[in-house]
């Protein structure tokens, strides 16, 4: 039996994973089973300590945070195959993950920002198309996962929200700004099939839905011809996105709630950022200031 295979199944048909996460779980197993051959093991004869053996091997070629997920995947799977009874105990239930590096994520500026949205993106029908895509993914922190799989009945124009199902398929009602509903009809007016409901929202010139490596090369020479020499990502705008709502005095929980995420923890680390709420406690606690 082939118990990668039977896992990676399970993902797609029960769990109903994206393609996305799939493949990360099987590119991270795969390369826990090349190991295994390496030394003569198989996933079913694998104790705990092989599998240490095997991470120890990761420590000083990938960050720690890499060693997480891939920890998790292994989890995952032999949780899996001790549910099916395809082997007999979990040599993954002892592992302990590692403590990651303290990494603020990345965000843009207010300024940098701006640069993005007042870019001139012209009238063709891709140029309307990146802006709407721009001030989407601005004005309500979506994943570009989400957004590529958004259709064109996701959104409400005139209620100036959309409907997102999130990781888990857990379903929420973002609001939008009104520069990103404009924009978006902009585009709709100017698709020559109209933007029919159940059609996905952005396609690419071939007529096709957007993918997630289309939407980052998109945004990646946009902000280069913006001005913004830095490598910038569809993440990178969501972590934008919270940072400039937190630093304008928004509540976490709304912040929680319009990123889907499942817990509030994962959010606040986004309290760690904000730039404006920074410098006033610097300027009241300083001693400096106070002179």
């Amino acid at each position: 039996m082939n118990l990668l295979l039977e896992f990676v199944t399970y993902l797609r048909h029960e769990k109903r994973y994206s393609a996305h996460t799939i493949e990360g779980y099987q590119k991270d197993l795969t390369l826990l089973q090349e190991w295994f051959n390496s030394v003569d093991i198989t996933f079913e004869e694998a104790e705990t300590d092989d599998i240490r053996d095997y991470l120890a091997t990761l420590f000083h070629k990938v960050k720690a945070t890499s060693i997480q997920r891939k920890i998790a995947a292994i989890r995952h799977f032999y949780l899996f195959c001790t549910k099916r009874n395809f082997i007999e105990g979990n040599p993954a239930a002892l592992l302990k993950t590692p403590r990651s590096e303290t990494l603020l994520p990345a965000f843009l500026t207010k300024s940098e920002m701006e640069q993005l949205i007042n870019f001139n993106y012209g009238k063709s029908l891709l140029g309307v198309r990146n802006r709407a895509m721009m001030e989407l993914l601005y004005s309500s922190g979506l994943r570009v996962g989400e957004l590529v799989s958004l259709l064109v009945s996701s959104i409400d124009l005139h209620q100036k929200s959309i409907r997102i199902f999130g990781k888990g398929k857990k379903e929420r009602l973002v609001p939008v700004t009104t520069a990103a509903t404009d924009a978006i009809e902009s585009y709709l007016m100017l698709r020559k099939d109209g933007g029919p409901p159940k059609a996905h929202l952005f396609l690419n010139r071939f007529d096709n839905p957007l993918t997630t490596r289309g939407v980052q090369y998109i945004i990646d020479v946009i902000s280069r011809k913006a001005g913004i020499y830095k490598t910038v990502s569809p993440h990178m705008l969501r972590h934008s996105f919270a940072t400039h709502f937190l630093d304008n005095g928004m509540n976490l929980r709304y912040i929680q709630h319009m990123l889907g995420h499942s817990n509030l923890s994962t959010t606040e680390k986004y309290t760690h950022l904000s730039p404006g709420e920074l410098l006033a406690i610097h300027k009241k606690a300083h001693p400096a200031n106070k002179k």
